[in-house]
């Protein structure tokens, strides 16, 4: 019987215990999520059914060989939330991912001989008891495996500090805004969208006021097919610049051929991990300075459904959408005083709201993560972050790298935690590809 802990119950843990339950009967799974709500994450925890994901239906399976399987489920659960007839172009909402997610892993935990083990509790420590990984939960209390695998997802983002500030993931948040109060969010991203979605839906009437240093919103999905791209179109590049050239003389001929630029962007989805991979770390590091901005509003998109509500407010003036720089943020009385500089403006100006909401996300830098678990492993030496800062450092085949750069043994990393190495792995498209060459890996080996 192989033993595994997985800490982290959101998507990638979900994926990955799936996987390894599913292969093999003699395997057993202890999956550390304090919420309990396996599933759930910063991204499915949501209970607003117009929060939706930004994948179609027919590409959110938990399993790259089964790809109808997330349709037929919706098509076969009957859920209060909606009565859609779910096609494979519908984008689902986002709560009901988190059910089906949980419902992978329901047989397993309800079985009579269970062998998934499910840990309300945060893990301190991660370490060796001789040759054997350990983890030590926040009570202090220690349990073995043959293999640990770091499932964490995204970074929590670090709030505004402030009276007057809202954290945009919590939807109690949003319950305290008078619906007439003046709103400011901070980032003009995917967080900052379901902010305004949410604030609509609760019939806020008051401005919204988006800002970010370029003013970027997602684009909204169309139909598109992915343009063939051929991988040595591809290796002729030999650095960002050339690489951005022949990425925008696609796109180019695409609209020349009465198609949209969504195609290329698609298209390169399979080639992503090797164009990253070939990037030497400088480039990286310009890439995420400069140009991943335009990349992921041209990447991640917003459901139609979705982008047509955010069209009405900013139409009607509800919404606005400015590229600014923030100089100062400062409480008055019942009000937040905002300081910025408009992105072509010389002078400051001033925004007077009662509200903030602060949708930048995490940290860009991983080593400055205040996840227990990730923290205790750099501090043993059994970890370090990418070259670029972004997650972990790991091996091609998921082996988390220790100080020295070498395989810390049994520890191995999947999902969005490993981005700085493989940057396309921050969707369940990706995750589950990752999930399954990873569990055929640890049972076959």
């Amino acid at each position: 019987m192989k033993s595994f802990i997985i800490i982290g119950g959101g998507a990638s843990g979900v994926l990955m215990a799936a996987q390894l339950l599913g292969r093999s009967p003699e395997t057993t799974v202890r999956v550390f999520e304090r919420s309990g709500d396996l599933g759930a994450g910063i991204a499915y925890s949501t209970q607003n059914p117009n929060h939706l994901l930004n994948v179609r239906a027919s590409n959110m399976s938990a399993f790259p060989g089964q790809p109808e399987h997330f349709l037929n489920w919706l098509q076969n659960n009957s859920h209060s939330m909606t009565e859609a007839a779910w096609q494979p172009q519908s984008f689902a909402p986002r709560a009901l991912y988190r059910l089906y997610l949980n419902d992978l892993l329901k047989p397993y935990i309800e079985s009579d001989a269970p062998r998934i083990f499910i840990e309300t509790s945060d893990v301190s420590d991660v370490s060796f008891e001789g040759l054997r990984p350990q983890v030590t939960n926040s009570t202090g209390e220690s349990f073995h495996a043959d293999t640990i695998i770091v499932a964490t997802g995204n970074e929590a983002a670090i709030a505004t500090s402030g009276v007057h500030v809202t954290e945009y993931w919590s939807s109690d948040g949003y319950f305290d805004i008078p619906s007439d109060h003046p709103v400011a969010i901070f980032g003009t991203g995917l967080s900052m969208v379901d902010s305004v979605i949410s604030l609509l839906d609760r019939g806020h009437k008051g401005k919204i006021h988006a800002i970010s240093r370029r003013g970027l919103l997602p684009a909204r999905h169309a139909p598109a097919e992915p343009f063939p791209i051929d991988a040595d179109a591809l290796l002729v590049a030999d650095g960002l610049p050339s690489l951005l050239h022949i990425v925008r003389k696609m796109i180019v001929q695409c609209e020349a051929e009465g198609k949209s630029w969504r195609s290329v962007i698609d298209g390169l989805r399979p080639h992503t991990k090797n164009i990253w991979n070939r990037l030497p770390a400088r480039q990286r590091q310009s890439f995420l300075r400069h140009l991943r901005p335009w990349w992921d509003v041209h990447r991640h998109r917003m459901a139609p459904e979705v982008a047509d509500r955010i069209q009405i407010a900013q139409q009607s003036g509800q919404l606005t959408i400015t590229a600014a720089h923030l100089t100062s943020v400062k409480n008055k009385a019942d009000r937040v005083i905002i300081s910025y500089r408009k992105r072509w403006g010389v002078g400051l100006e001033e925004l007077d709201v009662q509200t903030i909401i602060d949708c930048r996300g995490g940290s860009s830098r991983f080593s400055t993560t205040r996840n227990l678990a990730l923290t205790s492993l750099m501090e043993h030496g059994l970890a370090k972050p990418d070259a670029v800062d972004l997650g972990l450092d790991v091996t091609a085949d998921l082996q988390v790298l220790n100080a020295r750069g070498e395989p810390s043994g049994p520890i191995f990393a999947i999902g969005p935690v490993t981005k700085g190495v493989f940057w396309e792995v921050t969707a369940v498209p990706d995750i589950r590809v990752q999930a399954e060459k990873l569990a055929k890996t640890l049972l076959e080996g």
